[in-house]
């Protein structure tokens, strides 16, 4: 440690930034109360703005615990906590984060902890929090004390009660919500769901949505995204979103399920300006050309790992069916080899109709020399670039949709 000591800080700091935080706390209770490098590590600390704890980080260390919590305090901005015992909980109760915006908690479903006391200490130590992400035994107490969140994720809290679920949306002005309920207390959350007339973004992770509590929540006049995950009626619901708002809807993506809807479905969305899909490896048994010719308004399509053409045909099939086409994508998908025995006649018919260039992109696709090859046309431009558009944090077997706002 002698050795370490005699650099000067700009270096001591450098290889701290290069450590995570449990390499950095074995480096910390390995010097001394008042050397230089404590000052570096809690200067670093001190200027990172996010962090992640778990039960294990601190265990046996309520000393350093309380030195990081000092030099964090006035400084972090996002937090991830997991599973931490309310020993250590009432640690950190001592101490007030008025920076504070942004938290993930995972409570430690193991722990015998009193009600929503778990919460009523983050509720204290975290006043101003704007977005949070909880799972664990919450029922839904203290949250609606939070006055400044707008963003609320409660997908995983298995037992939240509906009567403080109706208090959060009686008190929050929230615009982002994730949620889940069981099929009997249906009624009850849409119920308070309607009453958010700030929220943007809705995610809903449920078995069952009647057509009148579907109109209810599409009836929110600030609703611009909806995300559902997969269940049995999905098609059903899907449908009676297109007859109730399928004109406003301009951007979609699904998560390996296009395949599952039925085309007079899908029609309902006509006005569709953007597509993604993700991981839908199972369209490739699947006629696309059905599934393109319901969105004619169609500017951009981005495919990721989605495997749904045999050969690149299927590519100017989509040009042909929308002639507003503008970008086309596909990423983090190996392109075999049978995918560049197309037909160039094909590809130039359909690109020689167009008044603009189409921008293809190709990101990690492992074939940029044959797409170089077979990929030349005065109306076509060759990316290997990402797109903003690519939508991997779209969880698996979901469908997400975008609106645009609606005249009042």
């Amino acid at each position: 440690m002698a050795c370490i000591d005699n650099l000067n800080d700009d270096c001591l700091l450098k290889i701290v930034e290069y450590l995570n935080l449990d390499e950095q706390l074995q480096l910390w209770k390995s010097s001394e109360p008042s050397s230089r490098l404590r000052s570096v590590l809690s200067y670093t600390w001190q200027h990172h703005t996010d962090h992640s704890v778990d039960q294990e980080t601190f265990a046996g260390s309520p000393d350093v615990l309380e030195d990081f919590l000092q030099s964090i305090r006035f400084s972090v901005e996002e937090l991830t906590l997991r599973y931490l015992n309310m020993e250590q909980l009432e640690q950190w109760k001592n101490h007030t984060f008025p920076t504070m915006r942004e938290l993930t908690y995972m409570g430690d479903e193991s722990s015998e902890m009193e009600g929503d006391s778990d919460i009523a200490i983050l509720v204290k130590c975290f006043p101003l929090l704007e977005a949070i992400g909880l799972s664990g035994n919450c029922s839904g107490q203290h949250i609606s004390q939070w006055r400044h969140l707008r963003r609320l994720d409660l997908q995983l809290c298995w037992y939240l009660n509906t009567q403080n679920f109706e208090e959060i949306c009686q008190n929050l002005r929230l615009q982002t919500l994730s949620i889940q309920w069981h099929k009997a207390e249906e009624d009850a959350y849409v119920q308070a769901i309607a009453s958010l007339q700030e929220l943007e973004e809705l995610e809903l992770d449920i078995v069952h949505l009647s057509p009148d509590n579907t109109s209810k929540l599409l009836r929110l006049p600030k609703l611009r995204k909806l995300l559902l995950h997969n269940f049995e009626q999905m098609d059903e619901l899907i449908s009676d979103i297109g007859r109730l708002r399928g004109q406003d809807v301009v951007t979609a993506a699904f998560s390996d399920n296009i395949w599952m809807m039925r085309a007079e479905v899908l029609a309902k969305f006509r006005n569709l300006r953007c597509l993604t899909l993700v991981d839908d490896e199972g369209c490739a048994a699947v006629d696309f050309r059905p599934i393109i010719n319901c969105f004619p308004l169609l500017e951009q399509l981005h495919l990721e790992n989605s495997r749904i053409w045999l050969n690149a045909d299927g590519i100017w099939d989509v040009v042909l069916a929308c002639p507003r086409l503008r970008i086309l994508s596909m990423s983090n998908q190996v392109l075999y080899d049978e995918f560049f025995a197309f037909s160039k006649s094909t590809m130039s018919r359909a690109l020689n109709k167009r008044k603009e260039p189409l921008i293809m992109h190709f990101y990690k696709t492992s074939k940029e020399a044959l797409i170089a090859q077979h990929f030349g046309h005065p109306k076509l431009i060759v990316s290997y670039n990402p797109t903003n558009s690519i939508d991997s944090q779209l969880p698996g077997e979901c469908i997400e949709l975008e609106f645009v706002q609606q005249e009042t």
